[in-house]
């Protein structure tokens, strides 16, 4: 007699040996994903930090190298000079307050005058454009322009120095009361960010 042999398939405890093994592989597979995402969002946001960081440096370098040799009228109808900071104590966990006003020459074939100002206020960073007559107002209401535009955020410190032509570092510009129309020969920023440290540019003004 001839005897037939019976395929016989998996039995359960393979069946079960093998769910393990491809759920291990499974669970080790999403964990590298997992951490491949992570760090790719790190990176982008360390990346994405340190681009607002060189812009607002870049801006700010293009604003006070463009400095007009004149005066300017503020709120109280006084005369300031064309760059001026002022620094003013704060009781906020934001440390010191930081203000640059700088009057600049702007980029239209005119050369028309724009007052920009620089303010760090409860750890943000913002940049303002203030129009220097009635009509340069209207177009920036009407244009929908006007405000503070934020620039940083967790900004816990701002420290401005400005070189004099005795090469000596002033902590405030200009150094008197008087509107001097001259600028500075150099200016030296310094922005502590909230779990990054200190960052530092020097700026020459020819």
């Amino acid at each position: 007699m001839q005897t037939k042999r019976k395929h016989a398939g998996f039995t359960l405890l393979e069946v079960l040996v093998a769910l393990s093994v491809f759920a291990i592989i499974t669970l080790l597979a999403y964990r590298g994903l997992d951490s491949m995402a992570t760090a790719k969002l790190r990176l982008d946001q360390e990346m994405h930090m340190w681009r607002e960081l060189e812009l607002v440096f870049e801006r700010i370098g293009l604003d006070i190298t463009q400095t007009a040799p004149r005066s300017w009228k503020d709120s109280t109808a006084g005369t300031e000079a064309p760059l001026r900071s002022a620094v003013q104590a704060s009781t906020s966990e934001s440390g010191t307050q930081c203000q640059l006003d700088v009057l600049r020459f702007g980029t239209s074939a005119d050369h028309e005058l724009v007052h920009v100002r620089y303010l760090l206020k409860e750890g943000q960073l913002t940049l303002e454009i203030i129009p220097e007559n009635a009509q340069a107002a209207a177009v920036q209401i009407n244009s929908g322009t006007q405000g503070q535009n934020l620039l940083l955020t967790n900004v816990e410190r701002c420290e401005l120095n400005f070189l004099d032509g005795s090469n000596k570092w002033l902590a405030r510009w200009p150094a008197s009361n008087l509107a001097d129309p001259t600028r500075p020969r150099g200016m030296r920023l310094r922005l502590t960010l909230a779990g990054r440290g200190e960052f530092e540019r020097l700026y020459y003004l020819p």
